[in-house]
């Protein structure tokens, strides 16, 4: 005989090691051992073309009655039960079962008869066995009801879409009252329109509810069902820190240092968009001045005063888009050229004129602004007119209704008549450098201050860093950033004195919101703890939402979201 090196697997020349497994098989084992259900007598199994019938009765002889708990053996009637079971070899599996009808001999018992419930796979009502009803919901919980419908289907459970939504909706949701720490986050349920909450746990990083709303008094209620809570990590949302506040209890919060950074970075990006003009010269100046002209971007008119008008980046960029398509250039070419979306340079192609932004629109502006001009000139404040606008109905936030109204065009973009025709050269040629959009800017200035930025992104923030206004901006900025990701709580306000008679309008914005969140930005720096797996739900929910098409219920969202670290773990 031969040696072979895997000598403990099983081999046809290894006979003895063969044997050993032979002898322990059980020659005893039957088929109804492989199917066997708790509570269950099988009788007998058949199978009908590709269907499996298993016929079974009750293995006891008495059956408690589910109204009173009374136990009898007096027999009233036999019926049969038809109810779904996994497949078998990816077979449909169906168990008739022989039930029982019994006497109550309780006195005390309004029922003086009951349908048996052997076992614990047989429930009232229910056409499928608990095993398969777990394996429905679980499928259920990770996607469509139809697609949940096909898939079973398929794999020998033949149920509807319809009957794994029942299913889902009857199985209970945990109230979770032992929790401490969560974490609380908004989610859109149409963006710009109507939002949502998502209460996570930080402990056990698991998701364990989900609101209609993100109102201060959903989440109050919320908070008054769950005492125990003693920890709220939040974005910088005032209606969750109101929702605290108001509910009188001892809750430590903590401001999302995420939230944080983003927020200066964004207070960042829009002081550039304020003077996205004056780049756009400083890099068309750049450009004149490698081509040997003597031109210096110190002459660069310096920071605007508060009154002036402020020009809207969109505008600049539509500029750009209109002079390339005065030279010939097509919208593809103008895309690449400028760093925006091919729809955008598109949709600026075919317009003579800037439209006002949508956002505008969907809060009509417009049915407001004769109050609006006529309140403030009386009394010169907007944000009394913004909290009456709101009692009347007004649905937009605070900050975009200060942009508005404080830096309102006049509408005039000048016109074209329609007979107008760019004059279109054979071999259409521009050698300026694109400009670097908005967005991308603010992600510039993050990555320099993280120290990861390629050299496009400095040459860019080194161009802005010649601005007063900017090097204040992103010193302030760099600052801010090494405080919140430090662990020294004291820097905090001294950052805050130092640049709190600062010029910059968005710099002093973003101090007064830390000024009102002071409590929760301090904890940020004192407590480890993160807001990041909720943002992580969050985008989960997204993907949920999408899967069930956009159409899906919050009570539904709820279940797929709270009941799958259950089923699953």
């Amino acid at each position: 005989m031969s040696e072979y090196p895997n000598t403990h697997k099983v081999t046809i020349n290894n006979r003895d090691i063969l044997h050993g497994y032979l002898s322990n098989i059980n020659p005893s084992l039957k088929i109804k051992d492989l199917v066997a259900i708790a509570g269950l007598k099988i009788l007998r199994i058949s199978r009908d073309c590709d269907d499996v019938t298993i016929y079974a009765s009750s293995s006891r002889k008495a059956a408690a009655c589910p109204y009173c708990g009374h136990r009898s053996m007096s027999v009233h009637s036999h019926y049969t039960r038809c109810i779904s079971d996994l497949p078998i070899q990816g077979h449909a599996t169906k168990v008739v079962l022989y039930a029982r009808k019994m006497f109550c001999k309780n006195k005390h018992c309004k029922h003086k008869t009951f349908a048996e419930q052997p076992g614990t796979e047989i429930f009232r009502y229910r056409r499928q066995t608990r095993r398969c009803e777990l394996q429905v919901i679980r499928q259920g919980l990770i996607g469509s009801s139809e697609d949940a419908s096909k898939i079973l289907t398929h794999s020998g459970i033949k149920i509807s879409g319809s009957t794994v939504l029942r299913d889902l909706h009857r199985t209970h949701v945990p109230d979770y009252h032992n929790i401490d720490e969560i974490g609380v986050d908004d989610w859109a349920q149409r963006k710009g329109i109507t939002y949502g909450s998502i209460i996570i746990s930080l402990k056990g990083r698991y998701p364990i509810d989900i609101l209609g709303d993100r109102q201060m008094n959903s989440f109050r209620e919320w908070l008054s069902k769950h005492p125990q809570v003693s920890l709220v990590s939040r974005d910088r949302s005032t209606d969750y820190s109101s929702a605290i506040a108001s509910s009188g209890k001892m809750v430590t919060e903590v401001a999302d240092k995420f939230h944080l950074v983003k927020n200066i970075m964004e207070r960042a990006m829009k002081l550039v968009g304020d003077h996205y003009d004056e780049y756009r010269t400083a890099v068309r100046r750049e450009e004149r001045s490698n081509d040997n002209q003597q031109e210096s971007v110190a002459a660069i008119p310096q920071q605007k005063t508060i009154k002036e008008q402020k020009i809207d980046s969109r505008l600049v960029m539509f500029s750009e888009v209109k002079d390339l398509q005065s030279k010939g250039f097509k919208p593809t070419t103008i895309a690449k050229k400028l760093g925006i979306a091919r729809q955008t340079a598109t949709k600026y192609c075919k317009k003579e004129s800037l439209l006002p932004r949508n956002s505008k629109l969907r809060n009509e502006y417009y049915k407001y602004d004769r109050y609006v001009e006529e309140q403030y000139a009386k009394t010169g404040e907007l944000l009394t007119i913004w909290r009456d606008l709101k009692d009347k109905g007004f649905k937009g936030s605070q900050t975009p209704f200060y942009d508005h109204y404080r830096y309102l065009l006049d509408g005039h973009r000048g016109y074209r008549s329609k007979k107008w025709k760019p004059q279109i050269s054979l071999h259409p040629c521009d050698e300026r450098s694109s400009l670097m959009p908005l967005k991308q800017i603010g992600v510039a200035i993050g990555n320099v201050i993280r120290s990861r930025a390629n050299e496009a992104e400095l040459k860019t923030t080194k161009l802005l860093l010649g601005f007063d206004w900017f090097r204040e901006m992103y010193e302030a900025t760099e600052e801010f950033y090494s405080i919140i990701c430090g662990t020294d709580s004291s820097m905090l306000i001294r950052w805050m004195k130092k640049y709190w008679k600062t010029r910059i309008s968005t710099l002093k914005t973003f101090i007064t919101g830390i000024k009102k969140d002071y409590g929760a930005v301090l904890n940020t720096i004192r407590q480890n703890v993160t807001n990041g797996i909720t943002e992580g739900f969050v985008n989960k929910l997204k993907a949920v939402k999408r899967t069930m098409y956009g159409r899906a219920s919050i009570r539904l969202l709820r279940r797929k979201m709270v009941l799958e670290h259950i089923f699953f773990n």
